[in-house]
């Protein structure tokens, strides 16, 4: 019999927009809730009971452009989404990706504008930025709703409740806990404790201990479950997060976990490049990540140079280095740990290990490493000071402080000591006048092609580059 069950709302948006920082916040208001773990790199899902002491079930989703495949089975599987927009930075390429993913799986949305309390905050440039993107919000010519929040100070967030449990209330989301199971795989890896895990959503049925699971053959019995602050508990009811011990194997992301054969093949990312691609890599690399979403992202970010010897998740091991070895692959860990002992067997065999828990940083260091690298002389340097905006144009506002910067100039943005972006100098002004290159010390505009996400304390290199060698 279909009984209500507590909604599941996927949180979307753009990198560095606000979406950690708002689950953080609606975690210390759960008094159910133990400290917030990391939220950056996986699809991640909590409960909360709110103030009327209803249940709602989040996801998180991560805003790199990698992450892509993780944002949209978060939407798929959302009986709504909040589209998290900042305040500062408006609309961005994921801002964009994610509407494309609300359109596409037809989930009713609202919108968040987060970072409504800095100085810089511009909700009505957000909102028509949103206008041009096809979303029209309430007081904008349109019906879907916005409010601006701050996850820092609170302001907003009993609003932004209020009106998920509106939206929540126009249809309620049903389900047959005694119905037979569906679970939907959000994330898994292979513990080297624990063996395979699986973070799952009930969306139909009860997910008990001592249950036998299917997928086109069994996979496995549950031997214990965790809630999503990794307490034990009996059993997940629908529209609950849940954490699955006792898998036969790492089931696919985004696949189903049943209580009877009724999926088609899910197998665990491999290797599955074609003749063509194949032959054309030149490069050969065995990538291990920590979770099955972050192995798809990397693989789906690799060039068509790299083939895939191996891949899988869990920490870096002897094997691992052995095979390596014996097909001259370079080793890829994400956000993995490589044992003192592994590493020692790699120097031993001359095995390089490429690791970070970065995923920008990590797929910038393996494009330098298999890609013809082009000999770079530094030009001049400078500091982004201010951003700004006149009509379509985005302007940075930057202070020269090492050498000579020029029109046309190539430029490098680091945000930090990481790189951001690359592009092109199209305008380069002091005051109102054109010129044609400033020097060290001089402040100046610049406009940049294709566009760069850019912001203030960032940092500028202007190179120029001399014939491509490899790295």
């Amino acid at each position: 019999m279909l009984s209500p069950r507590p909604p599941i709302i996927v949180i979307l948006g753009h990198v560095d927009h606000g979406k950690t920082t708002l689950l953080d916040y609606l975690h210390q208001t759960n008094v159910t809730a133990g400290e917030a773990g990391g939220i950056t790199q996986h699809t991640r899902s909590f409960q909360l009971r709110s103030t009327n002491h209803e249940l709602l079930t989040f996801i998180d989703t991560p805003g790199h452009a990698a992450f892509s495949q993780m944002r949209y089975r978060g939407s798929s599987v959302a009986d709504l989404a909040i589209l998290i927009v900042a305040a500062d930075d408006g609309v961005m390429p994921q801002t964009l990706e994610s509407i494309n993913f609300i359109r596409q799986t037809a989930v009713p949305f609202l919108v968040a504008i987060t970072k409504s309390d800095l100085s810089a905050a511009d909700p009505q440039r957000v909102k028509h930025q949103l206008a041009e993107a096809g979303v029209l919000v309430e007081g904008s010519g349109g019906q879907i709703p916005a409010v601006s929040i701050s996850a820092k100070t609170g302001r907003g967030i009993p609003e932004l409740l209020e009106i998920i449990h509106l939206l929540a209330s126009l249809s309620p989301p049903q389900s047959d806990p005694e119905g037979s199971l569906e679970s939907f795989v959000l994330e898994s890896r292979l513990d080297s404790k624990k063996g395979p895990l699986a973070v799952v959503i009930v969306t139909n049925g009860t997910l008990k201990i001592g249950q036998p699971l299917f997928q086109t053959e069994n996979i496995g019995k549950v031997k214990a479950l965790f809630d999503s602050q990794g307490q034990p508990v009996t059993l997940a009811l629908p529209g609950t997060p849940a954490e699955i011990l006792g898998l036969s194997r790492v089931p696919a992301v985004g696949s189903l976990l049943a209580d009877k054969i009724t999926s088609p093949p899910a197998t665990s990312p491999q290797t599955d490049k074609t003749q063509a691609e194949a032959s054309a890599a030149r490069f050969n690399i065995i990538l291990k990540t920590d979770v099955a979403g972050s192995l798809e992202a990397v693989r789906s970010s690799l060039g068509p140079e790299i083939q895939v010897i191996y891949s899988g998740t869990g920490d870096v091991n002897d094997s691992d280095v052995l095979l390596a070895r014996s097909s001259q692959s370079l080793i890829v860990a994400f956000n993995v740990k490589v044992p003192s002992g592994v590493s020692k067997l790699a120097e031993i065999e001359k095995v390089r290990i490429l690791s970070s828990n970065i995923i920008y940083e990590l797929l910038d260091n393996l494009n330098k490493i298999t890609s013809p690298q082009s000999e770079e002389t530094i030009l001049g340097k400078g500091q982004v000071l201010a951003a700004f905006k006149i009509g379509q144009d985005r302007i940075a506002g930057i202070r020269c402080t090492e050498g000579v910067i020029s029109k046309s100039d190539t430029v490098k943005l680091l945000r930090g000591d990481l790189p951001s972006g690359t592009a092109k100098i199209k305008s380069l002004k002091i005051s109102k006048n054109d010129v044609i290159s400033v020097k060290s010390g001089t402040e100046f505009g610049a406009i940049f092609t294709p566009y760069l996400d850019f912001k203030v304390g960032d940092n500028i290199i202007a190179i120029v580059t001399h014939g491509p060698t490899r790295s």
